[in-house]
């Protein structure tokens, strides 16, 4: 059957994909066979090597081409949903679906990561929470560690669970440990205190890391054996 992560954000640029590409990295280096889905791509050609999908494919490891990875991509920097219909184009849930039933079998977990942020339009009659429930994996919310970030954290949890999905926990990320004041400090207690949902870690800003650095810094800074229950 296989299992596996699904990885939202509480916004968009708060690096999921980043988040997510750690994550599988650690989990590939202790020998598990991880692929990688990422179904909508916008703003950027899933080839080039800087692309959400080349980075997620390098970082699990994954032999899967990235066609299969990410098997709808569209020209502007938008939503899907608007990218896709600027452009004359139109993907169903079931087409998503369908997609995600091709690569499901090609590898034993599997972290699959949507686009911006949990109720983000993937078409014109359904948003990311409505492919992630149907996939049923447990969802990762990656949240940015600043002030505010506590409001848009717990109703990204509180949506999920209204729409069904189970909720394994949160990552901060994107931490400037020089620049950090009281809301960085006391954000991660308070979204656990008012959530019931666990922080999984607090991840630093890194400029321009190499694989090795990440996995390092995942190592250390993650809450690994919460993920290692789900595997």
């Amino acid at each position: 059957m296989g299992s596996g992560f699904f990885i939202t954000g509480t916004d968009t640029e708060v690096g999921k994909t980043f988040v997510t590409g750690a994550i599988a990295a650690v989990l590939k280096e202790n020998g598990m066979d991880v692929g990688v889905f990422k179904p909508m791509l916008s703003g950027i050609k899933r080839e080039d090597p800087s692309s959400d999908t080349s980075y997620l494919k390098r970082m699990a490891g994954d032999s899967s081409p990235l066609e299969k990875i990410t098997p709808f991509q569209f020209e502007e920097p938008l939503a899907p949903y608007v990218a896709a219909s600027r452009s004359g184009q139109h993907v169903s849930m079931n087409e998503v679906l369908d997609a995600w039933e091709d690569i499901k079998p090609l590898h034993d977990f599997f972290f699959i990561e949507g686009a911006g942020g949990i109720a983000v339009p993937f078409g014109e009659d359904y948003l990311v929470s409505d492919v992630a429930r149907a996939i049923g994996y447990p969802l990762i919310i990656v949240a940015r560690p600043n002030l505010g970030t506590v409001n848009h954290t717990l109703l990204t949890i509180d949506y999920a669970k209204k729409a069904g999905i189970e909720v394994l926990g949160v990552v901060i990320n994107g931490l400037k440990e020089d620049e950090a004041g009281v809301a960085e400090e006391t954000n991660p207690t308070i979204i656990e205190q008012f959530s019931g949902v666990p922080v999984l870690g607090v991840l630093p800003w890194m400029d321009n890391p190499d694989r090795k650095q990440i996995v390092e810094m995942a190592k250390e800074r993650l809450d690994l054996q919460r993920f290692y229950k789900k595997v």
